[in-house]
């Protein structure tokens, strides 16, 4: 006479099968046994069905590889930010606008103290995002003047430089990138533990 029985427990699973769990594996039976249960018959488990187990196997992967590839972008993101006035520091050197610039500091007395009141960085300098501002203010007296008055002046650039606004706006990219990529580290791993959850319930599905 066929008998079916529905568990959701690591020890009646045991009894039922007559089959004893190892540890390692128990702690998967606990995770599936969270939200589901199986259906034995005869000391077999029939229900989830094979085909069902490896369809969720499947779209789980399919999960996990799209979120290896949102972490990669965000890896990208992450090292960009980082690397961004590296970059710019060693291109600078091809730059025909900066050698101007640094003649410019070396030979005129008035163009450095404008750089200086201006609170100019090297970072801003040779920032591609500030590039007509240095192409500017290399040829124009008035504008060079008009700056270094509002930067020394301004309520506004009391405790902010020009340029700032990239330096955050860098930071705040490379805190966002690690954050995303904490987060899909943590689902990554939560999709990797499903995966071996229902790896481990298929090992038992007749």
């Amino acid at each position: 006479m066929s008998t079916s029985s529905t568990i959701n427990d690591i020890s009646k699973l045991e009894e039922k099968i007559n089959k004893k769990i190892p540890k390692e594996e128990k702690k998967y039976w606990e995770t599936f046994f969270r939200t589901k249960f199986v259906r034995i018959e005869n000391r077999k488990i029939t229900y989830p069905k094979k085909k069902d187990i490896n369809e969720i196997i499947k779209e789980t992967q399919k999960m996990i590889d799209d979120k290896k590839k949102e972490h990669k972008f965000w890896e990208k993101e992450k090292t960009s930010a980082e690397n961004y006035y590296k970059i710019n520091s060693f291109k600078k050197n091809f730059k025909k606008i900066y050698w101007k610039h640094k003649l410019r500091m070396a030979t005129d007395a008035e163009y450095k103290k404008d750089v200086e009141k201006a609170r100019l960085s090297e970072e801003t300098l040779t920032d591609p995002k500030y590039e007509a501002l240095l192409d500017t203010f290399l040829i124009d007296s008035e504008y060079r003047k008009k700056l270094g008055e509002t930067v020394s002046t301004s309520v506004v650039y009391k405790n902010f430089n020009v340029g700032d606004a990239n330096k955050k706006k860098q930071d705040f990219k490379k805190e966002t990138a690690i954050k995303k990529i904490e987060q899909l580290n943590k689902i990554i791993i939560n999709l990797k533990h499903k995966i071996n959850t229902n790896k481990t319930i298929l090992k038992y599905v007749s």
